[in-house]
């Protein structure tokens, strides 16, 4: 496990346990509690986590958006992830969205696979470089909740690339199409997809039905749709009907 990656499964398991000791960190991590240590001293420097004498509790209300929706559904993220890498093949330019179950997909992606990514997402490009793999971060203003890159300049670098596969990421598909919350992040969506190949869209169970204020593409924009658990069966069949290829039951 890569050490940033590392960290954040600290911080979530000091959150969702209440509070963790080093030893209880070191055997669930399987590494020593000397690294432990320099783990919880260097997430309390960040203030992701209140240290204590002998382990960590959390600071909860200190968690930006974007880190409470990456510890919500974790398990189905990372399932997800694991399952959307197979789509992937050497030598193709691969487009991550920005988002929580994007970003489960850059930790899976193994290093020795020849590819090139681009994403709006900063923690995806970290964490790619760790693992030698060529990655592109469009530019754009940075917005700090959301860990996200939008405006005039990330537009023009979607505008400009094509891609053979892009993982996409939505706050709510449903009959019509796909949504978001974000209006900045929606124009970037839409272009993401109208400039790609084969369009994935990875959601977790609770965006699945969900509908959110704005729509950046249909049904008929999407190859594949990627969830953890079986989906509902009028909405499923609106998928297939769409053709899209769905794999909905990853438990």
């Amino acid at each position: 496990m890569l050490p940033e990656k590392r960290r954040e499964y600290i911080v979530e398991l000091v959150i969702e346990e209440n509070g963790c000791t080093v030893s209880e960190l070191a055997e669930e991590l399987d590494i020593s509690e000397t690294t432990v240590r320099r783990d919880l001293d260097e997430l309390a420097d960040r203030n992701s986590i209140n240290r204590t004498h002998g382990g960590a509790v959390p600071v909860v209300e200190r968690l930006s958006d974007y880190e409470r929706r990456t510890i919500q559904n974790r398990e189905a993220k990372e399932t997800i992830a694991k399952r959307a890498v197979k789509e992937i093949h050497n030598e193709q330019v691969v487009l991550l969205d920005a988002g929580s179950t994007t970003q489960a997909i850059g930790s899976e992606i193994p290093k020795d696979y020849n590819i090139s990514v681009v994403t709006n997402n900063p923690p995806v490009a970290s964490r790619l470089a760790e693992a030698e793999t060529e990655v592109f971060l469009t530019g754009g203003r940075y917005n700090e909740d959301h860990n996200f890159l939008v405006g005039r300049l990330a537009e023009e670098a979607i505008e400009q690339m094509n891609f053979d596969l892009a993982f996409i990421g939505v706050e709510g598909i449903h009959s019509d199409g796909l949504t978001t919350v974000f209006n900045d992040a929606a124009r970037i969506k839409e272009l993401m997809v109208k400039n790609s190949r084969r369009v994935v869209v990875v959601a977790d169970h609770s965006k699945i039905g969900a509908r959110s204020v704005i729509q950046f593409a249909d049904l008929s924009d999407v190859d594949m749709v990627i969830t953890d658990k079986p989906i509902a069966h009028d909405l499923r069949e609106s998928l297939v009907e769409a053709g899209i290829e769905v794999t909905d039951d990853l438990d």
